[in-house]
């Protein structure tokens, strides 16, 4: 049975990487469900060129989830795009949405004084 405070995380992605010639190529679109306790710290990068490469979406996720929103979206780039050797360089990039999906929570009725 599933816990009913359980907060569930879904990450959806798209990977773009450059062509040849002028453009972008679609390199992988992906959807994962995890919770608090199993979400990546990173995505891995699918550029057959890149080495260690990969796209560090755990802090955004732990900024979510401690900030209180529900969701966000944004890009990230791979981490060996910043390389000091020019040639190592990956250009590849994610546009992301994260979701927090988290238990409903009634509010608790306010006590009443009984000063009167």
């Amino acid at each position: 049975m599933s816990n009913p405070k359980q907060v569930y995380i879904t990450i959806e992605w798209q990977e773009q990487g450059p062509l040849e010639s002028t453009g972008r190529r679609l390199w992988r679109r992906e959807r994962k469900v995890c919770t608090v306790e199993d979400y990546p710290q990173r995505i891995p990068c699918n550029n057959p060129d890149c080495e260690e490469g990969g796209f560090d979406i755990g802090e955004k996720i732990a900024a979510l989830l401690s900030s209180k929103e529900n969701n966000e979206q944004n890009s990230l780039i791979c981490r060996n795009a910043i390389n000091k050797e020019r040639q190592k360089r990956c250009l590849h990039i994610i546009t992301y949405s994260i979701a927090c999906v988290r238990p409903y929570q009634r509010q608790k009725p306010q006590a009443v004084s009984k000063d009167g």
